[in-house]
């Protein structure tokens, strides 16, 4: 028996985006007789039952592109589906993520592909520039047959096998069944969902976590669907689902008598009262924000001054933290590093490699004698050797103490009382 830790959890039970753009083929326009609006409306009729079976899933679909090839297909589309998918994978990585930001493209299409197939995707590909995509067979005129054979290719990109005789789904058939049934199924079974959460433990496709902003979606607002759409004050899905206080299920308007709806200073419809803490304090240089009783939003965020001592006198106030060497050494070489002894800085006069204070017009400056301190970080792990960080965030951080009263400003070591 297996068991999810507290934080694995949390990543499994949060919503899902998969912002979709669908690419209708040539062949599909020439079925149609160039009908782009009848097309169009099959195609939402389509995203909206695909939402009702992701739903119970916790991933939304929300439609952010349609593109039609009108005046002939931009790959080589054909009967052969792996080669006809690993084409439009290319295109994707290409051409169109480049057009428009979204995280699975779909081509529909209207070839008759080879075998029994009726549609295809890589497996466990979502969020990748190449493999984040799927074809699908304009295979029956019933929408919801073909929102299934989109449905199920997606699950096979969000890590999904086919079902076996033992999976369930508490209906005669499933989503992803390796044959589609009549009537079409509408559910994912048991097995679906554990290969789906070892698939967000293993491959973290942090692309569906970002939720797109209303403008963003083509389609026509639908009431219910739990997908914020243009014209829509909230959207929290059926009536008998809704969670959100806040909003009327029925029009998607908020109720007239709330305060807010979310934000660090609301609570179910209200503002927090006056004096709730908002924002805790990260370090001894920060200062705690507490609601003000009249805004949703934590107060700017506030800290004490610049160039307050800190950590016991090894380091002065930057901006809300106590920057020091020795936590920097810590942070990129591990639990044994220190902050390297004073000769190992010398090397930041040489101004040649990854030895300097600054870079101008791409050429390496030489630190100044008083200003070793403040160009590139040098740390020991075994006593007296000495090992650098590397890259540019391998340099002291600004704010750090690199002499009593002094810390490293604009890569220079500057007085305490004048920096800031």
């Amino acid at each position: 028996q297996l068991f999810a830790t507290s934080e694995q959890k949390s990543y499994y039970d949060r919503f899902r985006h998969i912002e979709l753009v669908i690419v209708v083929d040539h062949r599909m326009v020439e079925k149609y007789n160039g009908n782009l609006r009848k097309i169009r409306r099959r195609i939402y009729q389509i995203v909206n039952i695909l939402n009702q079976i992701y739903i119970f899933m916790n991933i939304r679909v929300p439609l952010v592109g349609v593109e039609f090839w009108t005046n002939g297909d931009l790959i080589n589309v054909t009967s052969e589906a792996e080669a006809t998918l690993n084409s439009f994978g290319e295109w994707r990585a290409s051409y169109l993520l480049s057009r428009k930001n979204h995280d699975h493209a779909q081509l529909f299409t209207a070839i008759d592909l080879e075998g029994l197939t009726i549609g295809m995707a890589p497996m466990a590909g979502m969020c990748q520039s190449e493999r984040s995509v799927g074809i699908f067979e304009d295979y029956s005129p019933v929408d919801h047959v073909v929102a299934v054979i989109i449905a199920h290719e997606m699950g096979h990109n969000l890590g999904i096998f086919h079902d076996v005789h033992q999976c369930n789904c508490g209906a005669n058939s499933c989503i992803m069944y390796a044959k589609i049934s009549n009537p079409p199924p509408m559910y994912f079974s048991d097995c679906s969902q554990e290969q789906y959460q070892f698939f967000l433990d293993n491959y973290k496709p942090d692309c569906t976590l970002i939720r797109p902003p209303r403008t963003d979606i083509v389609s026509p607002p639908v009431c219910g669907n739990d997908l914020l759409e243009k014209g829509e004050e909230c959207d929290c899905g059926s009536p008998e689902n809704c969670q959100n206080p806040c909003c009327d299920a029925a029009s998607c308007k908020l109720h007239s008598w709330i305060e807010c709806e979310f934000g660090e200073c609301c609570e179910p419809c209200r503002f927090k009262p006056a004096g709730t803490e908002c924002r805790g304090i990260r370090s001894e240089c920060d200062l705690p924000e507490y609601c003000t009783g009249q805004s949703l939003d934590c107060p700017i965020d506030h800290f004490h001054r610049n160039g307050k001592p800190c950590q016991n006198n090894n380091g002065y106030c930057y901006n809300g933290i106590c920057p020091t060497m020795q936590n920097q050494c810590l942070a990129h070489f591990g639990p044994d590093a220190v902050m390297a002894q004073d000769g190992c800085f010398e090397w930041n006069k040489k101004g040649e490699g990854d030895f300097y204070c600054r870079k101008e017009n791409n050429v390496t400056i030489p630190c100044a004698s008083e200003d070793i301190k403040c160009g590139r970080l040098f740390c020991e792990i075994v006593p007296n050797i000495c090992r650098r960080a590397y890259g540019d965030k391998g340099m002291v951080d600004p704010g750090t103490k690199c002499e009593d009263g002094k810390v490293c400003i604009n890569r220079k070591c500057t007085n305490v009382n004048t920096a800031y």
